[in-house]
């Protein structure tokens, strides 16, 4: 597993690396229940293609506030998350991933799923 350098990646989400990485509920939680849906949606629409996956935070916050109880999972937390996960595991925003914004300033992130993204975000685990 190649090491992430610090000058790479912004500094809050490094920290978030680490607390994933070193396996920090609710941190990595998040992570783990992000990629079942996200592999679970990838065997719906059958090995060998490639699949939008798009995570909207707040709704994100509500699906795991049912599965874990604790005061760190908040919106921010939740966005930081899933950029350490994207930026940790190197996946190339535009290419692998993209961010979009709505009207309101809520971000939602798009991954494309295939076997590439799936086992990056795995070894990263």
């Amino acid at each position: 597993m190649s090491e992430i350098r610090v000058g790479e990646i912004p500094i809050p989400l490094a920290n978030y690396v680490f607390l994933i990485r070193y396996r920090r509920s609710p941190y990595y939680d998040i992570v783990q229940h992000l990629l079942r849906e996200m592999e679970l949606h990838y065997e719906m629409a059958g090995r060998g293609s490639e699949v939008i996956y798009t995570i909207n935070p707040r709704m994100l916050q509500e699906e795991i506030e049912e599965k874990i109880r604790s005061e760190k999972v908040t919106t921010v937390n939740i966005c930081r998350t899933i950029l350490a996960l994207l930026y940790g595991c190197k996946l190339r925003e535009g290419e692998d991933f993209y961010v979009t914004t709505t009207s309101g300033g809520r971000k939602n992130y798009h991954i494309k799923v295939n076997s590439r993204t799936l086992s990056l975000m795995r070894s990263f685990l």
